[in-house]
C-alpha cells in the first residue's frame, strides 16, 4: 500500500509539473502536502517553468504582432 501511495504522490507532482509547461495558467505549489513541506527546489522548479511559459508566450505574441504588420 506504501509503495502504491509514493508512486501516486510521485505521479501527480509530475503531472502539476507537465501542467506547469504546457499550459497557459500559472501552477502555484502549496506550502505543506497531507502535512509534510514541499521541498524549495520543487516550488522554485514550478516558478521558473512558469516563468518560462510567460516569456514563450510573449515571444509568440511579439511574432503575431510583427507578422500582422507586415500584412
Amino acid at each position: 500500500m506504501r509503495f502504491i501511495l509514493g508512486w501516486t504522490f510521485k505521479l501527480a507532482f509530475l503531472g502539476v509539473i507537465y501542467l506547469g509547461f504546457t499550459s497557459g495558467f500559472h501552477v502555484k505549489l502549496p506550502e505543506t502536502v497531507l502535512g509534510y513541506k514541499v521541498p524549495e527546489s520543487a516550488q522554485q522548479f514550478v516558478d521558473r517553468s512558469a516563468k518560462i511559459t510567460d516569456y514563450g508566450q510573449q515571444t509568440q505574441n511579439g511574432f503575431k504582432n510583427i507578422a500582422a504588420g507586415l500584412k
